[in-house]
């Protein structure tokens, strides 16, 4: 499981975990077994659907497709398998604050990174900042004309690619930046990982995969 650590205000840290194939599958009861009473991963609708939890545990299955909280040991997930997963959190704010979003090219047309950037300001985040995780590449990522066209009046041109076999593909990660970066979020740490190419993650689009890999977040004292 990969692990970053980042400060979010004066006193605490957040800790941000993705989960691999050897850590089991994310849909399963058994994932995470000893923090269940603690976990909070939505059930995801590609829509733009924001949860604040206030306590560990609440809202588990809810759906959303994003989560934020300020609560301490309260740990918030969402579940991908191509799709891209992002945490955020305030760096310099007193209030710590940290979110999680699953951000597939139908939540980011609904306008799911909106949603959460504008939730943690309300909230009172300071400069928010951003950890994106692996997601499917655009060299595997097909994607229709009408609906790439969509995609580039949301976002940028630079969502524009090509498959390895030449054809029009959507550039995901690409999207996701283009709204964070919209928004004045910095993007601090890229997964630079293919879920359709890499053996450590579970993919939709590249193997079929039924199972899903988590992202997770939460916040701690600063020891």
């Amino acid at each position: 499981m990969l692990t970053i650590h980042r400060r979010v205000g004066n006193l605490h840290s957040a800790r941000i975990r993705i989960s691999e194939r050897s850590d089991g599958d994310a849909r399963s009861d058994s994932f995470l077994a000893g923090e269940r009473e603690d976990l909070t991963l939505p059930h995801q609708i590609h829509g733009s659907k924001i949860l604040v939890i206030t306590e560990p545990g609440e809202g588990h299955g809810i759906e959303c497709d994003g989560l934020i909280t300020s609560t301490p040991g309260a740990v918030i997930g969402v579940r991908s398998a191509d799709c891209v997963p992002v945490a955020l959190y305030s760096g310099t704010s007193s209030n710590p604050l940290i979110g999680v979003v699953h951000a597939g090219w139908r939540g980011i047309r609904a306008g799911v990174i909106d949603e959460a950037v504008k939730n943690l300001v309300e909230l009172g985040s300071g400069p928010l900042r951003a950890i994106i995780g692996p997601h499917i590449s655009a060299e595997e990522y097909e994607f229709g004309i009408s609906d790439l066209a969509t995609m580039v009046t949301i976002t940028d041109e630079n969502v524009v690619g090509q498959t390895k076999d030449g054809s029009p593909a959507l550039d995901l990660g690409a999207a996701v930046e283009a709204m964070l970066l919209k928004r004045s979020v910095v993007i601090d740490y890229r997964v630079r990982r293919c879920t359709a190419k890499d053996p450590r993650y579970w993919s939709h689009r590249g193997n079929r995969d039924i199972e899903r890999f988590a992202l997770l977040a939460e916040i701690g004292s600063l020891s």
